[in-house]
């Protein structure tokens, strides 16, 4: 007995043009990219064409700012075509998919196989939130990547007609690589006093560099007094630094926070080690203002995840490309008699984990326990609400 197939379809406004695809999710793992493979009919092929071509294009598109906010001209969107191919008549014949091989016999004449390729830096699909207040399926910034495909007069058109016109939505991930080279990130900070001797040293590692979406991070800190101050308390904060290559501007959001006053104050001639867990998810921080998410194609399931550390295939992060994103928790320290705060940043690398895996299946955990916990909440408050205007109507009554 063989098992269903899902397929995406989607049709142009006149009827006549359709895309189908087997699957909107393009992972890139070891700097390679799953190509996109396709199938493109036209009805009545040769009445809808007359002469004319037709091009299917694989399309990405970064914006900056709100459509709302273009004024006078002014445009935060920039659009860049990075594969085209010619499908009627056919340019070039590629290795047929099975998938594309059945469709081809199901549909008939008209229809016509493409294979599109992402380039070898092309950025992931990432989402920017613009506000708490903004509908998730409605996010207009970040990364989007599209199958456009078009009924074109000649070979400079690369818009074609509205009605012709048939695009559907596509997403660029990325998975971390199973030889990837696990180190175990240090990072060490120490402070003196121009009025006294001694000083405070501070040292902060992680048992690795990579971890999965969902997964506990531990940190562990030790702490060295020889000065004459007090360690009053220690802050431990995750921060995703985004960088938007196409406007040559960076900006940090702060994803977790922890504050702990446990073995303080700690006095001079003390020290101190400790081990903090943190978990970094998107459901806790959903809707800070810049906070970058992967992007997701489902409405019906929540697909929200924080946005995975940009990895560059060649091994030099200079060659990324659109939004580039990392992650890095800060300690600090805060010290008595005015002798301020100490603190150092520790990087780390965020991933996105790999299907039908233990991380997958604990990620997915942790966001129904997460969407639950909300909706336990938010029923708590709705019926204090109710109670609230019931005793109002109560006493004008009365």
């Amino acid at each position: 007995m063989g098992g269903t197939v899902k397929i995406f379809k989607k049709c142009a406004p006149n009827g006549r043009v359709y895309v189908y695809l087997g699957k909107r999710e393009y992972v890139q793992c070891d700097g390679v990219t799953e190509p996109v493979q396709g199938i493109m009919y036209i009805q009545d092929w040769k009445d809808t064409l007359k002469g004319r071509k037709v091009y299917v294009q694989l399309v990405v598109t970064f914006r900056h700012g709100r459509e709302e906010d273009e004024t006078m001209g002014l445009s935060f969107k920039k659009e860049l075509v990075i594969d085209r191919t010619q499908v009627t008549p056919a340019e070039s014949k590629e290795g047929e998919s099975k998938l594309q091989t059945v469709l081809m016999q199901k549909l008939g004449e008209g229809a016509v196989p493409f294979t599109l390729q992402f380039p070898d830096l092309a950025p992931n699909s990432v989402h920017i939130c613009s506000n708490e207040n903004e509908d998730p399926t409605k996010r207009q910034m970040g990364v989007f990547y599209e199958v456009r495909a078009h009924v074109a007069e000649g070979q400079d058109d690369f818009t074609g007609k509205k009605g012709s016109t048939v695009s559907m939505s596509i997403r660029k991930s990325q998975f971390a690589s199973n030889d990837i080279k696990q180190r175990s990130p240090t990072s060490t900070a120490e402070k003196g006093f121009v009025f006294g001797s001694g000083k405070v040293n501070l040292e902060a590692n992680l048992d690795r560099e990579v971890f999965c979406h969902g997964e506990d991070i531990p940190l562990h800190i030790s702490i060295t007094n020889n000065s004459k101050k007090q360690v009053k308390s220690i802050s431990c904060t995750i921060n995703q630094h985004c960088e938007l290559t196409m406007v040559n501007a960076h900006y940090s959001c702060k994803i977790a926070k922890l504050e702990s006053q446990d073995g303080c104050p700690l006095q001079s001639g003390g020290s101190l080690n400790r081990t903090f867990v943190l978990k970094p998810l998107a459901q806790v921080c959903q809707g800070t203002r810049g906070l970058c998410l992967d992007a997701s194609l489902s409405k019906a399931k929540d697909e929200s995840n924080l946005a995975s550390s940009s990895l560059a295939s060649t091994g030099n992060q200079n060659d990324l490309l659109g939004v580039i994103v990392s992650y890095s928790i800060k300690v600090k320290l805060v010290l008595g008699g005015m002798g301020g705060e100490l603190e150092t940043d520790l990087p780390f690398k965020l991933v996105h984990p790999k299907p039908d895996s233990a991380e997958m299946d604990n990620l997915d955990k942790q966001k129904t326990e997460l969407d639950q916990q909300t909706e336990k909440r938010r029923k708590m408050f709705q019926g204090q609400d109710s109670v609230l205007n019931e005793s109002f109507r109560t006493s004008q009554e009365m």
